[in-house]
């Protein structure tokens, strides 16, 4: 699934007569500003974390885990990675210890970004995390472009140490329908609905308080969903319980997606998951557009004897 797209960056020239001023004639207050942040639009698929010394010395090298980092032209952005040595579901039932080696194995957050373009860096926003603790935080993270490549380094540990993560730029699709460009951008929860098959509407005793749903335009997608109430760790590290409830707060996935607009559905390929026992899974979600807004359904399910229906609806972000 890895690409090695190279983006190539073209100079248009326009020739021939202009009735108003040249750009070299309009004073620099009047031209609209850069966007610091076009060049990470899109998204990136994680090609390598490298750990490296004070000194400068690599200590370790990974280019197996699993990942994509997203950010959208409106400022919103979200990142999962999945570790190479990741497990799968053992089929009995799950221990806290599960959900630690889960936790340990799996990063996800989401919210803003923003750059500073002097000092070279970008600074993710979080509204929520896997994390619990994250909630809210500030990552400031040095950035470098090459060619088709992203790297990001957060600020170096205690003893100096530091870690780069690199990220290469997924192509667009070569062929987009306009079915799939009413899904490509990012989506924010907006309600949990549930109906029988009489179309009564049921009570919802669990829901979700917040998150995104994006849908790329390379044909990748990525979903975070967080629960209310969920409480910080007492210290930096969690104990198992710990891990255990922040697993089971926070639900995300990512993957490539298929639309099969004829059967009004879109597949989403797991190829990552919050939870081992969904990883290299599909999920079905039919699909209804509104006003600004999906409807994604899971297909019905029997509960005391009769389908149950939920449907989540997301709100668009992007412009």
């Amino acid at each position: 699934m890895r690409s090695s797209h190279r983006v190539l960056v073209g100079i248009a020239l326009l020739f021939g007569a202009c009735a108003g001023p040249t750009a070299d004639e309009v004073p620099a207050a009047a031209l609209p500003a850069a966007d610091p942040g076009a060049s990470f639009h899109g998204a990136w698929e994680l090609a390598s974390i490298v750990r490296y010394a004070a000194d400068g010395e690599e200590l370790s090298r990974n280019e197996e885990s699993t990942g994509f980092i997203m950010y959208d032209p409106a400022g919103y952005m979200g990142v999962v990675i999945q570790g190479a040595d990741r497990q799968p579901a053992t089929g009995r039932p799950a221990t806290p210890e599960d959900g630690l080696a889960a936790y340990r194995s799996y990063t996800a957050y989401f919210g803003t970004f923003s750059v500073d373009d002097d000092a070279g860096s970008v600074t993710h926003h979080l509204r929520a995390s896997m994390n619990p603790n994250a909630a809210g935080a500030d990552y400031v993270r040095k950035y470098e472009f090459s060619e088709d490549t992203l790297t990001l380094q957060p600020p170096a540990g205690t003893d100096g140490g530091t870690v780069r993560l690199t990220w290469r730029k997924l192509p667009e699709l070569s062929e987009v329908t306009a079915e799939h460009g009413r899904f490509v951008g990012f989506w924010h929860f907006g309600r949990l609905e549930r109906r029988d098959d009489a179309g009564e509407e049921l009570p919802v005793e669990r829901t979700w308080v917040d998150g995104f749903i994006i849908y790329t335009g390379s044909g990748h997608m990525a979903v975070h969903l967080v629960r209310p109430d969920r409480q910080p760790f007492a210290a930096g590290r969690p104990t198992p319980e710990e891990a255990a409830a922040a697993i089971r707060s926070y639900i995300s996935y990512f993957g490539p997606y298929t639309i099969h607009g004829d059967d009004g559905f879109v597949v989403h390929h797991r190829s990552g998951c919050w939870y081992p026992s969904c990883m290299d899974t599909d999920a079905q979600r039919f699909y209804e557009f509104g006003d600004r807004t999906l409807t994604l359904m899971p297909p019905a399910r029997a509960v005391d004897g009769r389908m149950v229906q939920d449907s989540l609806v997301w709100e668009r972000l992007s412009e």
